[in-house]
């Protein structure tokens, strides 16, 4: 069914085998490359840059939180518009609007963190746009024979964009007096997001029709097992990514005082990330994805235990290798069922912007959570016991395979 479907959206672009990538699946693999650049570039170090100007844990949970909030708002907007504007155009307002958000910071300055939840929602209307229509594009644009030798290649070369650019960032900020480094690396990410832009002119116009029900989709998450587990599953990976992924780049910079030396760690990390996810894309196969998922979410939370044992550079770089290492297997076989089962018939295929919106909302729902508590145990309990945040955090992966057991199953 699926593959019918994806015939009649795509049969102008002359597909020659179901596994081979056509020019929309390239020139997407291209979009997601230039936005990991900007992001490695810059968005490592917007958390940096406000802990300098304020050092204050709870202002970057509130910029963080307001980020997730508006980025579950406009995923619902999304959904709604992607019925009437080509998902594209809808890529691009995302790209532009993150171009305005590095722009505001460069005007903002030192008044930044004054400014933090707007920065922070700013942020979070660019992400919701970008990544609504990125993911809707990605089903359109992939099969279930595809998917995942597109997941393995996108990993691949967002890996070898995260190699470089985090690095020069870091070289950059370290080597420039005061707030230089962090203005240049700004413009850079501003001037590579107008890249993506032009880029997406390159697309072929994709048809629109349809109503948007999301109402009938949120039912079934409740009422139906497969999106039940589907959207539990996320949730737990929301609370995954919503504290440990911004809280460990904070804590080697303040480990080491030195933006280089995060600048490595990340440039290190996506070393280990591209050759594992080339493995991972090159060896992979459907029928071993619930076996994959479950090593690669056991071991990402066995490399957590060092860091909360001892919480230092150290044992921070075996956290940041250990889940490049294992990243592959598990998120890999977690985007790609998901996917699938929107692809499943001709009725979830006409509800694939509904069942994309659902699942970022379980994602943020999560990572908005995990915020909260993050935020309140700063203010109740302190930062000597921290590290049972990243404890927490870091192994609600388990909890994602283990709601996606039987859905991985009946792929």
């Amino acid at each position: 069914m699926e593959q019918k479907i994806h015939h009649k959206l795509s049969h102008k672009m002359k597909i020659n085998h179901p596994k081979i990538l056509n020019k929309d699946a390239r020139l997407l693999l291209l979009v997601s490359t230039l936005y990991t650049i900007a992001i490695a570039l810059s968005n490592t170090f917007v958390n940096v840059y406000l802990w300098k100007l304020e050092k204050n844990y709870i202002l970057i949970g509130w910029f963080n939180f307001s980020q997730y909030l508006t980025t579950l708002i406009i995923f619902v907007l999304a959904g709604k518009l992607s019925k009437n504007l080509d998902r594209v155009i809808l890529l691009r307002i995302g790209v532009v609007i993150l171009t305005i958000f590095y722009l505001v910071v460069l005007v903002l300055g030192s008044r930044s963190a004054e400014h933090s939840v707007l920065l922070g929602s700013l942020l979070g209307i660019g992400q919701g746009f970008y990544w609504f229509s990125f993911n809707h594009l990605y089903f359109e644009i992939t099969t279930s024979k595809n998917r995942d030798i597109f997941n393995g290649w996108n990993g691949l070369f967002t890996s070898a964009g995260g190699i470089v650019a985090p690095f020069l960032s870091g070289w950059f900020i370290s080597h420039k007096p005061g707030f230089t480094g962090y203005r240049l690396i700004f413009f850079i990410s501003l001037f590579v997001f107008l890249l993506a832009v032009m880029v997406s002119f390159l697309f072929y116009k994709r048809p629109l029709k349809g109503r948007y029900r999301l109402t009938k989709v949120l039912k079934q998450s409740i009422t139906q097992t497969p999106w039940r587990n589907i959207s539990l599953g996320m949730m737990a990976q929301g609370g995954r990514e919503g504290v440990i992924t911004f809280l460990t780049g904070l804590l080697v910079y303040i480990s080491t005082n030195n933006e280089f030396s995060l600048g490595t760690y990340s440039m290190l990390i996506s070393l280990v990330a591209l050759v594992s996810y080339f493995l991972a894309g090159k060896w992979m196969k459907k029928v071993s994805r619930n076996r994959s998922m479950m090593i690669g979410s056991l071991m990402m939370a066995v490399v957590v235990i060092p860091m909360f044992l001892k919480t230092s550079y150290t044992t921070l770089l075996i956290y940041g290798i250990g889940t490049s290492l294992f990243a592959p297997l598990y998120f890999i076989p977690l985007t790609s069922v998901v996917f699938d089962f929107i692809g499943k018939n001709e009725e979830t295929v006409s509800l694939r912007s509904e069942y994309i919106v659902l699942r970022e909302i379980g994602s943020n729902l999560g990572r908005m959570m995990i915020l909260l508590v993050f935020i309140v145990f700063i203010k109740w309990v302190g930062l000597h016991h921290l590290r049972y945040i990243l404890l927490i955090s870091g192994t609600l992966q388990v909890v994602t395979w283990l709601s996606f057991r039987k859905v991985l199953a009946s792929s």
